[in-house]
């Protein structure tokens, strides 16, 4: 793989340039460094939550098998935003222990297939999205924020953590999710499994109590949802509820939307006269009590 530039800095793929970064705006002069040995860009401007160190923001290199430092340049990495976006060719990579945050860093590597994660870490937001070959992953279990993290993966099974907060768009349109456990520590589900088609297993744990805006929506092969008594609110098409798609090509990459439905077939398990039983009643889905 070639680098953008004659000094090796920057790779081809990363559909950005090697000198722009999202999180700054234009009018920002943020202290931005590269390595000592050319493989790192970062910054001294970690997420509020991080101890101190560096946000390493890009790796420059062409290694397709990684192993990240845990000190550059003499500083501790603690958080890494973006590291390796679009890095195509990248296959296996391990996180050193002290970084907390990881945001959209492995964003598109399509051949990501191993990762070793720290027992320090505590946020993956958009970590994986679309790392298409990725089958299986060891989560650290201090981790707390899961969103948009798995969207495009090959998992087929999930058990969030205990101590959970954020599952929002976490496998949203997941073509290969089976089943999942959810802890009752979960508070933010927004559209969590979504389009997860596949998706006919989910256990959802005493705890919990917003169950959010189209967070089982189009999940057309979950028949079965028992939800326990801590549910107190509904989002919107929440659970039970399917598109009605008229598709526009063999493939069904695309089509057209004429409504939605309750899922044929599908019904929910509850405590009698609880919230679960009240929604099933007023959105004409069958209620079976437990």
């Amino acid at each position: 793989m070639k680098a953008y530039y004659s000094d090796g800095r920057g790779r081809y793929g990363t559909g950005e340039s090697y000198d722009y970064f999202y999180k700054y705006d234009e009018e920002e002069n943020p202290e931005i460094c590269t390595s000592s040995d050319g493989l790192w860009t970062y910054d001294y401007n970690p997420p509020e939550g991080c101890p101190d160190g560096i946000e390493v923001l890009r790796y420059n290199g062409c290694e397709t098998n990684i192993i990240i430092p845990q000190l550059i340049d003499g500083n501790n990495v603690v958080s890494l935003d973006s590291t390796f976006d679009g890095f195509y060719e990248l296959e296996s990579v391990v996180v050193p222990e002290g970084v907390v945050y990881i945001t959209g860093a492995f964003y598109g590597c399509e051949n990501l297939k191993n990762i070793a994660l720290p027992q320090s870490l505590k946020s993956v937001e958009y970590a994986f999205n679309c790392c298409f070959s990725l089958e299986k992953i060891n989560i650290p279990a201090g981790v707390e924020n899961f969103s948009n993290a798995f969207a495009g993966t090959k998992l087929e099974s999930f058990t969030f953590p205990q101590g959970t907060k954020d599952i929002s768009n976490s496998f949203e349109g997941s073509n290969y999710i089976r089943k999942v456990v959810i802890p009752g520590s979960v508070v933010y589900t927004d559209g969590a499994f979504a389009d997860c088609e596949n998706l006919s297993e989910a256990v959802i744990e005493d705890g919990v109590e917003i169950l959010d805006d189209y967070m089982f929506h189009h999940c057309t092969s979950l028949l079965e949802l028992v939800i326990p008594e801590s549910v107190q609110t509904f989002g919107k098409s929440s659970v039970g509820y399917m598109e009605i798609r008229e598709y526009t090509d063999p493939g069904k990459m695309g089509y057209k939307l004429k409504g939605e439905c309750i899922v044929p077939g599908f019904h929910i398990k509850g405590v009698k006269n609880s919230e679960a039983e009240c929604y099933a009643k007023d959105n004409g889905i069958p209620f079976i009590e437990i």
